[in-house]
């Protein structure tokens, strides 16, 4: 994992000093070296490095840099398969070896061979990247499709800044102001999620999968291919699984997963597994405890709240292995929120990121450098019981809490809207279209309301805190679940084997009963349980904020002050006044 920069100026000479004070601000996510360059006085880049793959840090930097000298890399993440790419393209390229042993050197020498867009559909791996064309004098952005890691971006008449965060671009363009409308419209959403816009007006977010290509002379921006996850859905597959028994279905789930998680290994680094006591994080401790011992089983426990991580006896006697629980009380809770949103640059997309800077924070201190998490099995394999409410439902927006249009409990003196609820609009049409070959509309709306929590909510949300929330402390998140061939797998899932609307199953595996049922074959039935969701203290941290009648939020975002007590009757609707509370006060003076 990494931290990004690039900073272009349009009309003079760049001030090397002010682009290495914004860089600055990325160096937790890389505190194992760092690199800057200048190109032509004008074009900044910089990169600060964890190592996890290979040993990078003699390099120098040089390992950013293609053969021929034609390409410059940036990238954050990691390519699980680089090795096998290497074997494909580049063992026949004159003098070309992997001298370092990383997955950067095989990226970016990929661009020598391929084009910018057959290298980015050869990936497994979660990743951002940066490549700079210096002959032909072009940008290249790319994401990847699961939307696992982050690029912000920002331009204005003067400076074009390429990110992994929002606060070095506000760093070196200070008079970036808030859109105080994208504040408003978190209120329509379950969580802060604003898909290309950010909380600061011309700061967009690379939305995943796309390549965006920027040329240094025109100062145009072309996008060059964007893709999807319903690139991935196969209809033939999907019928085929509809025919197949469900034990040879949970073989190959089996096998995919041994597979995957045997990849994931970090070679040489120590490495922590969440165990929350949920099937997700549950299975995937499984494999790792039994293949390859990971240094640390760590969990979180909200003391008097979390009723499953408050006890996990029977998982350390299962597993065998001893599990770290933190314990996180009211207190804890709320001194960390600024903290987060420090590094978030805005608002806190969801209340879980404060437990997971926490446990971040725990696995840094014991020596591990990678922390493995579930993130995605919910989405990916239906496992929330409003899957099992969206039944019936199919109007202009998805039928999911987690991506749905929410009226508001506040009310707005100053409102506008309509650009939020047209891209709501939009991904839920994208939604259904991907299963559009599925004659059911029952099962074609509950298929598309996963698919369009696992595109939007996921990466915004779930990846966007195991990303941030971990990098913020020098630790890199791996959620197995959103790799490839398990994303490719459960996309073709059939609807039954996701949520059994029809309850010909037992209450407990109504949702998710796939994965499931797999969790079953290595952990007692005693131990799979109701889901609990999240808990915390998200809204008993508005005890140190005062009367909601003189917070910030409510002259800023122009609340009508008679609108509050409904709204201060609705927990979801408190949370959000105060993690817009908390952004606003260390904000604006």
């Amino acid at each position: 994992m990494c931290g990004i920069l690039v900073a272009f100026n349009k009309k003079e000479k760049i001030d090397d000093s002010a682009c290495r004070r914004a860089f600055s601000n990325l160096m937790w996510r890389g505190p194992d070296s760092s690199f800057s360059f200048v190109w032509e006085d004008r074009l900044f880049y910089g990169q600060s490095i964890l190592s996890i793959t290979g040993e990078p840090i003699g390099a120098k930097g040089s390992h950013l840099e293609s053969k021929s000298g034609r390409y410059h890399l940036l990238f954050n993440g990691e390519i699980y398969n680089f090795l096998s790419l290497k074997k494909q393209f580049l063992d026949n390229m004159p003098d070309f070896d992997l001298r370092y042993g990383t997955d950067t050197e095989v990226l970016v020498n990929l661009h020598e061979v391929l084009t910018p867009e057959q290298v980015q559909t050869q990936l497994d791996g979660m990743f951002s990247y940066v490549i700079f064309d210096s002959l032909k004098r072009r940008i290249f952005v790319s994401r990847d499709v699961q939307g696992e890691k982050s690029l912000f971006i920002y331009e204005d008449s003067n400076w074009l800044v390429i990110s992994s965060e929002i606060k070095p671009i506000i760093t070196l363009v200070p008079d970036i102001s808030i859109d105080y409308q994208a504040l408003r419209d978190y209120f329509r959403t379950r969580h802060l999620m604003l898909f290309e816009r950010t909380v600061y007006r011309g700061i967009r977010n690379l939305m995943p999968g796309h390549l965006e290509t920027f040329d240094l002379d025109s100062f145009k921006w072309s996008t060059t291919r964007r893709l999807k996850l319903k690139d991935w859905i196969d209809p033939q597959r999907y019928k085929d699984n509809i025919n197949r028994s469900t034990g040879s279905l949970i073989d190959e789930l089996d096998d995919i997963l041994n597979k995957c998680t045997s990849e994931m290994v970090p070679k040489e680094r120590k490495y922590a597994v969440v165990v929350s006591g949920g099937v997700d994080s549950s299975l995937l401790a499984h494999y790792f405890v039994t293949n390859h011992k990971p240094v640390k089983l760590i969990a979180v426990n909200h003391v008097g709240k979390d009723l499953i991580s408050c006890d996990l006896t029977g998982f350390e006697i299962t597993l065998g292995q001893n599990i770290e629980t933190i314990e996180i009380d009211m207190s804890t809770y709320s001194k960390e929120i600024s903290r987060c949103q420090n590094v978030c640059g805005g608002p806190l997309y969801s209340h879980s990121f404060v437990p997971q800077s926490i446990q971040s924070a725990r696995v840094q201190a014991s020596g591990c450098r990678v922390l493995i998490g579930g993130e995605g099995g919910d989405e990916f394999f239906g496992g929330y019981d409003s899957y099992l409410r969206c039944i019936g439902a199919n109007g202009v927006f998805s039928p999911s809490p987690y991506t749905a249009h929410q009226i508001p409990k506040v009310i707005f003196s100053k409102d506008d809207p309509t650009l939020l609820e047209q891209v709501l609009k939009n991904i839920w049409t994208e939604s259904l279209n991907a299963y559009s070959f599925v004659e059911n509309e029952q099962e074609r709306t509950l298929l598309a309301a996963m698919y369009c929590d696992a595109s939007y909510q996921l990466p915004a949300v779930g990846l966007r805190g195991a990303d941030f929330m971990s990098m913020m402390w020098g630790i890199e998140t791996r959620s197995v679940y959103v790799r490839k061939p398990i994303v490719q797998f459960a996309l073709n899932l059939p609807l039954q084997l996701k949520v059994d609307i029809k309850g010909r199953e037992a209450p407990l595996l109504r949702t998710k009963p796939l994965l499931k049922k797999l969790f079953l074959r290595y952990f007692p039935k005693e131990l799979l349980v109701e889901k609990q969701g999240f808990s915390g203290f998200p809204n008993e941290s508005a005890l140190y904020l005062g009367d909601p009648s003189d917070y910030k939020a409510v002259r800023h975002l122009e609340i009508k002050k008679e609108s509050l007590p409904a709204a201060l009757r609705d927990r979801d609707s408190v949370w959000k006044l105060i993690n817009v509370e908390y952004f606003l006060r260390d904000t604006c003076s």
